[in-house]
């Protein structure tokens, strides 16, 4: 049978139009779907992921202004902890913020503006007074007093002779964070600006007479006893490591002595001190202490006695450098073992002050030079060169 002239024309349409019938479906099918993915906003920036319910999910550092989700357009500046927050319980605050609470997120760069006296990336450290003025180095408060900080039973007594205010230290959540001026030796202020002039007793000063005025049992007063230091060692029996002693002065400079072993003769100590350079300890007495306590064997321990003008006064204590030192390193030194320690004590005070130009004259503070009153000389005005 031949098919009629319609019979083939509605052949001819039916193959056409199945193929046609499959690509509408399949075109419908990619418009559905290209539909669904560009629910979510601006396709998520191109920064997240298009979840249910046509939420963006971002990715790391990208949100939607103070949003999590939105079309994540915009960045995430750094967190840190907050210099100051909403307490969330007792003793329970500093929570992680943005920009550390002390400065403005710019989310198109996702960098953080601090405010005026903070710095970082997160703006989690405070900035130095006027970057210490070229006289000086910028460093946290750990970094000032590490050892205080840390609080073991040596260098809390060693660096801090247990004043309240150092104690406080152990405490401190902003060790890392707040920072302050440390200054060259012979600059001074918080912001280093200024120079130090000498320091010397007051030729006048009647020092310790008020305490014996009304003993008249007194017959030889003797106000002029210099300040004593103790070191003490407290290590195993069988210990005789060596170590160093570092003296710093009235005017931030500082001298270590060559090592020395922790049973070291009282002459050897007195020797390596009075070799410090710029004769900072040309005046010093090293005896034998007597050191008692601790539950470990005591070494021999020893009282420095600081005594010459340049030396009058409150000196700081001397600091012990206990941790071994090894070759490349100097002074060569093994250091104290882990089961010991040492404490650094003041005895006994100074009767002789330390003033500014010895109380007798007033400090140029760019030149450092002290311009004494009349009858009176020295380059700190110690000296009464005429009676009043």
């Amino acid at each position: 049978m031949v098919d009629s002239p319609r019979t083939h024309t509605y052949l001819v349409e039916q193959k056409l139009f199945l193929p046609l019938k499959r690509m509408m479906k399949f075109v419908a099918l990619a418009l559905m779907l290209s539909a669904a993915n560009a629910a979510c906003p601006h396709k998520c920036s191109g920064h997240g992921t298009c979840t249910v319910n046509d939420v963006c999910e971002c990715y790391q550092n990208w949100q939607t202004g103070d949003e999590a989700g939105g079309d994540c357009s915009q960045q995430t500046c750094p967190f840190d902890i907050a210099w100051a927050d909403v307490p969330l319980a007792e003793d329970t605050a500093h929570g992680y913020a943005e920009c550390s609470a002390k400065g403005v997120c710019n989310r198109k760069t996702g960098l953080c503006k601090c405010f005026d006296g903070y710095t970082g990336t997160a703006c989690q450290r405070t900035t130095c007074p006027n970057d210490c003025s070229g006289h000086g180095t910028c460093e946290y408060i750990y970094d000032m007093f590490p050892s205080g900080y840390e609080g073991s039973p040596s260098n809390t007594d060693q660096n801090f002779n247990n004043d309240f205010e150092h104690n406080l230290l152990g405490t401190l959540w902003d060790a890392k964070k707040s920072r302050m001026c440390k200054c060259d030796p012979k600059w001074t202020d918080v912001d280093c600006s200024r120079r130090m002039c000498p320091k010397g007793d007051d030729p006048l000063d009647r020092k310790a007479e008020g305490n014996c005025e009304d003993d008249e049992s007194v017959t030889n007063w003797d106000f002029n006893d210099d300040q004593v230091q103790k070191v003490c060692f407290f290590v195993p029996n069988d210990d005789t490591n060596t170590i160093a002693l570092m003296y710093t002065d009235l005017y931030g400079n500082k001298y270590t002595t060559k090592a020395l072993a922790i049973d070291a003769e009282a002459n050897v100590v007195e020797n390596a001190l009075k070799s410090l350079p710029d004769h900072a300890l040309e005046d010093v007495i090293v005896s034998v202490a007597s050191c008692t306590g601790g539950s470990l064997a005591v070494k021999k321990g020893w009282e420095v006695t600081f005594t010459g003008s340049q030396v009058s006064g409150k000196q700081p204590l001397l600091d012990v450098l206990d941790d071994p030192c090894s070759d490349g390193c100097q002074p060569k030194r093994d250091g104290i073992p882990a089961a010991g320690y040492y404490i650094v004590s003041e005895t006994r005070e100074a009767d002789s002050q330390a003033f500014e130009c010895g109380r007798r004259g007033k400090c140029d503070y760019d030149s450092g030079v002290c311009e004494c009153f009349s009858g009176f000389t020295d380059e700190d005005c110690s000296v009464q060169s005429a009676l009043a």
